[in-house]
């Protein structure tokens, strides 16, 4: 017998629904001098929400060998958004002045300081009524790559740039909740003291005294 009925399945789309591809909306800020920030992120075609993946190693115990997770990794190299390209190509200038007058000089080759154009990078889902339903943060993004912008005689449609953005990681509602909970870099080492502070008991616990 199986355990979920498509009345089970229908019920939960009709209460809920799902989350739509096409409902979202992304804040860029900017350390450069542009001041469009609002416009290109208003034009933002496309967006990625980012991805998470832990790094773990091979363990020989006994005769066995498993896997155990060694650290996590946030994709900080690789958030490709699209967008569209006004008429004044601003969206464009918006990026070449983030990269040129604020992360290097194109011509000395002089890189600025990292906090000097580096920023934050918001993702937004939103339900059939505009409302917010889900939150990621890029954070100390700066974008890597503007990709080559083709443009043809033999098609009408608006042009569009791509940018690629690296990241240090980022953050969304179920991580933050992670570390106000006791997660996080420290979360072992916490657990840690609270085992002296226990009297040892959970070391005895532990190791099984």
């Amino acid at each position: 017998m199986a355990n979920f009925k498509l009345n089970d399945f229908l019920g939960k789309i009709r209460q809920e629904d799902l989350a739509r591809s096409a409902r979202f909306e992304v804040v860029i800020t900017t350390p450069g001098k542009s001041k469009n920030a609002r416009s290109v992120s208003l034009l933002c075609e496309e967006a990625a929400i980012p991805g998470l993946i832990s790094t773990f190693t091979p363990t020989k115990i006994g005769n066995w060998t498993e896997y155990r997770v060694h650290g996590v990794e946030f994709f900080g190299d690789n958030a490709t958004f699209g967008f569209y390209v006004d008429t004044q190509w601003g969206v464009r200038e918006f990026f070449e002045d983030w990269i040129a007058n604020a992360q290097v000089d194109p011509i000395s080759k002089e890189v600025g300081f990292y906090e000097d154009y580096t920023s934050d990078v918001e993702i937004y889902t939103l339900d059939r009524g505009d409302n917010r339903t889900g939150k990621w943060c890029l954070k100390d993004a700066f974008p890597r790559l503007v990709n080559l912008t083709p443009m043809s005689q033999a098609a009408d449609s608006p042009a569009r740039v791509s940018v690629t953005f690296a990241y240090k990681y980022w953050t969304s509602d179920t991580i933050e909740e992670g570390f106000r909970e006791g997660g996080g870099p420290f979360g072992n080492i916490k657990r840690l003291v609270n085992m002296f502070k226990n009297d040892g008991k959970g070391f005895k616990d532990l190791f099984d005294f």
